[in-house]
């Protein structure tokens, strides 16, 4: 009985390499399987924890890499929302600046439409881009912030931030193209307005016609002759006035004219006053329409105190009482 109980101990001997006498030690059997037992299970727990912290760590790193991704999504849908909010506030400008000046120039609606698609043709050649079903010229999305261009702030549909930022993206695209277009409506209505300033559209003096555009008879020395202009009647050194707007090319004393004012106003428009009894003006003076230019007199060839006024068109003349207001 005792023969068996010693097999089954389990017998560690340390032998030095030195003359010193071995050690043994002797364990039971069951101790030393207990011992390796925990042993596996240690090294297996170990395993595990391994695993889980690496497992953790990997989502820990894509979690993270997840929030950077939105982090800098969210950061390009402001930068989005804030280019879209500036160039919508400038579209409004220009519009805003658009209406004030054909409200100034009291230009019919219609002008501007026939205008405008003038404009349009001209570039029919051009391929447009279109967004969103809408073709990104002057007719294209309204200016309110519907349709096409509804614009929503990323704030409010943050777990939809792929579709907003799309949709930003295509409205920033389309007010891009408006913008500009916007911009040429206003180059155009500034046309209008230099040539509604180039173009003479009130009465030169205070008083009354009494000699038309056309055939007449010469009131000195009988037959016929041309007139090229109107002669006005008034008292002598009453103002005469610009018809409109531009630079004074002429100032002085011409055979028959007598004293001869001519103002260029540009886009192929000239007038001429002449027979002043006195200038207000020199040649280059920039003159606005209503400024005082000179004095209604009887210099050169004439039958008494009047102007004779003219207006030229692309170097011709016309009627003068076409322009009158």
């Amino acid at each position: 009985m005792s023969s068996k109980k010693e097999k089954r101990c389990f017998t560690i001997m340390i032998v030095p390499h030195s003359e010193e006498a071995t050690f043994s030690l002797r364990l039971p059997l069951f101790v030393v399987q207990v011992a390796v037992g925990i042993l596996v299970l240690g090294v297996a727990g170990f395993s595990a924890l391994g695993y889980a912290y690496l497992k953790a760590a990997a989502e820990a790193r894509e979690a993270q890499a997840l929030r950077d991704l939105n982090r800098a999504q969210q950061e390009e849908i402001d930068s989005l929302a804030i280019e879209t909010e500036r160039m919508m506030d400038q579209l409004r400008d220009v519009d805003e600046l658009v209406k004030f000046v054909t409200e100034k120039l009291e230009l019919e609606e219609e002008e501007v439409d026939e205008a405008l698609e003038n404009q349009s043709d001209s570039n029919s050649n051009s391929s447009t881009p279109r967004y969103n079903g809408y073709a990104s010229n002057s007719k294209s999305p309204s200016l309110e912030m519907t349709g096409p261009l509804a614009y929503e702030r990323p704030y409010d549909q943050a777990q939809s931030s792929g579709n907003l930022l799309e949709r930003t993206s295509g409205n920033i695209e389309v007010l891009k193209n408006i913008v500009p277009e916007r911009s040429e409506t206003l180059d155009l209505l500034g046309e209008y307005a230099e040539r509604a300033k180039a173009k003479p559209s009130i009465w030169p003096a205070r008083g009354r016609v009494s000699s038309g555009f056309g055939m007449r008879s010469i009131p000195y020395g009988g037959g016929y002759q041309f007139h090229t202009g109107v002669d006005i009647i008034g008292s002598r050194g009453s103002p005469i006035w610009a018809t409109a707007d531009g630079k004074v090319t002429f100032s002085g004393y011409r055979g028959s004219f007598g004293n001869l004012l001519i103002i260029d106003h540009g886009y192929g428009y000239e007038t001429y006053y002449a027979h002043l009894a006195g200038f207000a003006v020199n040649k280059g003076d920039q003159v606005e329409r209503g400024e005082t230019i000179g004095y209604m007199g009887a210099s050169g060839r004439t039958t008494g105190v009047h102007l004779h006024y003219e207006v030229h068109n692309e170097g011709s003349p016309v009627n003068p009482e076409r322009y009158f207001e």
